[in-house]
């Protein structure tokens, strides 16, 4: 609903009194947001009682049907009647016990040790159900939330401490261990589709990291997961900068000699490796990023977005879609390459926001999505890392499992065109998930490759015909990189080293009007014959592909 709002406002109105009723708007579902998630918990807190109270209840019923069916009486408070039928005076006497009854007789009485063992089981059960009130209403008091009308970082923080606390009290209703791990796109859709409408509900509030990252469950429950992740680690690392000390001053310091440099001092270097200030602070630039894309829905024509991944550990994962690919007719997915990591994110989002907007026009009626896949560990320093394969190897089995995903979660009533993209050691990546497993794409796109791992174009898992290539003036990593990630033809005397640039490699090379290595998707209020090229590609149009001369 906000996205519609804003989408109308943003194209009827313009001026400050607009910008200030987006920017209320916005305020209002930041805060709708933060309800949800605590409405979740409470509801998965409620779910989780209510299982563990059936499950006493259930204990209790069978063991007062048992001990009736033996002709024992069960009283209100537990207790377990009967008749003697062993003692002679007084005649017939009267006997009862509990649970916490006396458990030394002075002769044996068959009959009291049965009722004995159904006032165990009735006392058992009894205790269950004050156990799961006990430790369900302490957490029941803690979801609670400021009375103001902003939801501040403490308070996502503390959202997040409250999931922490519930994961323990529902440990019999739900458990992390039950949700797939290392199984493929279809087992996780088909353990997804076998849960009941609570149960997935309750799964997404209590462990939304894990079912945000589940390859073939559909894009808008990954998103609704991930968006809670996202919102709360954004906050927790926000209140670590807050209160963080003031930054030691001077930062640099000069060091003497003929040739004189500028280093980090050391009170600063103490200072950033007690608080992983620079750690953080990156974090966060990545993560405000994401944030200016997730908030520009409808804005310049944007479509929705879908958060299909994300985590700040290592150099951090960041998947982001541009409109539902479960939906799209037409999906591309772009990997990026050496020096990608989160606190950069923002280069690799706008290269897929302006890959949609050269791809939607030409789709006419049909659906398009774009998506930045930084799902890996990519090469962080060139020269050092960028040649190693290990990187691409690592990542290659993520990457088939996302692509295998798309298509589990696609429509099944509509087709998906699906093209993978490429930049720089992104290409030897898509090479390296070629070669290791069935690559479940449609068309293939190199842009400033220095090698895919193979020597020629019918070596990759795609349609034959259908791998494309990129190469612009002024980009030195094809010729830089095959020593280190080309592929060979012995068989066909072609030597080693082959890159998808080569004629040899057998790819169909189309024109580019860019120069340098990042320029391919250059957007200057149109797009370049670079981006243009890529986009016939994405919706089926080879036709309009501009071929290399």
């Amino acid at each position: 609903m906000e996205k519609e709002i804003v989408a109308k406002l943003q194209r009827d109105l313009k001026g400050a009194v607009c910008d200030a009723a987006v920017e209320r708007l916005r305020r209002l579902s930041r805060n709708f947001h933060y309800i949800q998630v605590e409405s979740g918990l409470i509801r998965t807190a409620l779910n989780g009682l209510s299982s563990e109270l059936c499950a006493a209840q259930r204990k209790l019923e069978d063991a007062v049907a048992d001990a009736e069916a033996e002709k024992f009486t069960v009283k209100p408070d537990g207790s377990v009647h009967w008749v003697s039928q062993s003692e002679l005076i007084p005649l017939n006497p009267e006997r009862s016990t509990t649970a916490d009854g006396p458990r030394v007789v002075l002769k044996t009485d068959p009959q009291r040790v049965k009722a004995q063992g159904y006032a165990d089981r009735i006392g058992a059960a009894i205790t269950d159900a004050n156990e799961a009130d006990a430790h369900y209403s302490q957490t029941l008091d803690r979801l609670k939330a400021n009375n103001n009308l902003n939801v501040t970082d403490s308070d996502w923080a503390d959202a997040q401490n409250d999931m922490s606390a519930l994961r323990k009290s529902a440990g019999k209703y739900l458990q992390r261990n039950d949700i797939p791990k290392g199984k493929s796109p279809a087992e996780n859709a088909k353990w997804w589709k076998g849960l009941s409408a609570d149960e997935r509900a309750d799964y997404t509030a209590l462990f939304p990291a894990s079912i945000g990252a589940l390859d073939g469950v559909p894009s808008n429950v990954r998103d609704e997961a991930n968006r809670a992740v996202f919102t709360e680690t954004r906050a927790a690392y926000q209140t670590r900068l807050d209160a963080m000390p003031p930054e030691p001053w001077p930062q640099w310091v000069s060091v003497g000699g003929p040739y004189a440099s500028m280093v980090k001092s050391d009170e600063w270097m103490a200072w950033n490796n007690k608080y992983h200030a620079e750690e953080v602070r990156a974090a966060l630039k990545g993560m405000d990023a994401m944030q200016n894309r997730l908030d520009s829905t409808a804005k310049d024509d944007l479509p929705e977005t879908y958060l299909l991944g994300f985590s700040p550990e290592g150099t951090g994962r960041a998947i982001i879609a541009n409109g539902n690919p479960d939906a799209a007719n037409h999906t591309a997915v772009y990997v990026p390459g050496t020096t990608s990591n989160l606190s950069g994110i923002e280069g690799d989002i706008k290269r897929m926001t302006d890959l949609w907007r050269a791809t939607e026009p030409m789709a006419g009626d049909q659906k398009v999505s774009t998506i930045t896949w930084l799902g890996y560990d990519a090469p962080q320093k060139l020269g050092r890392d960028s040649p190693q394969s290990h990187f691409a190897d690592d990542g290659a089995p993520a990457f088939n499992s996302f692509i295998d995903g798309l298509k589990t979660s696609h429509d099944p009533e509509s087709r998906n065109h699906l093209t993978v993209i490429g930049h720089s050691y992104g290409t030897t990546l898509i090479g390296s998930a070629a070669r290791q497993g069935n690559l479940n794409a449609d068309d293939v796109v190199f842009a400033g490759s220095p090698g895919v791992q193979v020597g020629k174009a019918t070596d990759l898992d795609v349609p034959r015909g259908h791998v494309w290539n990129e190469d612009a003036d002024g980009d030195p990593v094809p010729e830089l990189g095959r020593w280190g990630h080309g592929g060979n033809q012995w068989k066909y005397r072609g030597g080693i080293g082959i890159i998808p640039s080569d004629d040899l490699f057998g790819a169909n090379q189309m024109s580019t009007d860019t120069e340098g290595h990042s320029n391919y998707w250059k957007y200057d209020k149109r797009p370049s014959e670079s981006l243009q090229n890529q986009a016939a590609v994405v919706v089926g149009q080879y036709e309009e592909v501009k071929r290399a001369k």
